[in-house]
């Protein structure tokens, strides 16, 4: 199904739908088709220094199904890198660059220590949300920087 969106063979670069150019970074999958894909802004001139490794997309497969697919806000606020980042929203038009504590009224949050990203709960969703690695008691005006949404939710159809 990737392939549908791949524009340029050698230079590895995705075209998805109202996105810029992605360039294919890394993918793998093994016999059991588990694995996945990462993509990075095509033209990476216009990423701080500091991010350019941030990804744009990610998608994760398990069993040759794709299980998660996450985006990264890959700018600071007023770069020109903020144009190219995923701008899709979730319900009450939270999205990336929106305050963690936004999701609240719609989920509670649970902070994962050692992952250092925060998971809804199960009525709200399979939806995992980055914000900067730390409880918001800490640090109550953390900005979403990944969002990740993730199939196959105990409850969920």
């Amino acid at each position: 199904m990737l392939l549908s969106y791949l524009v340029d063979e050698n230079s590895q670069i995705y075209k998805f739908e109202n996105a810029p150019n992605l360039l294919l970074r890394t993918h793998s999958l093994d016999v059991y088709g588990n694995g996945g894909y990462s993509f990075s802004l095509f033209d990476d001139a216009v990423i701080n220094d500091l991010l350019k490794g941030t990804p744009a997309l990610s998608i994760m497969i398990r069993e040759g199904k794709v299980d998660a697919v996450k985006i990264y806000d890959f700018s600071f606020p007023g770069e020109l890198s903020q144009e190219f980042v995923y701008k899709g929203v979730l319900p009450a038009d939270i999205g990336l660059g929106s305050l963690v504590s936004d999701l609240l009224p719609f989920t509670t949050l649970d902070f994962d220590s050692a992952e250092e990203w925060f998971y809804t709960d199960q009525d709200y969703g399979g939806l995992e949300v980055t914000g900067w690695g730390t409880p918001l008691e800490d640090h109550p005006d953390q900005v979403i920087t990944a969002l990740c949404v993730i199939s196959g939710v105990p409850g969920k159809d």
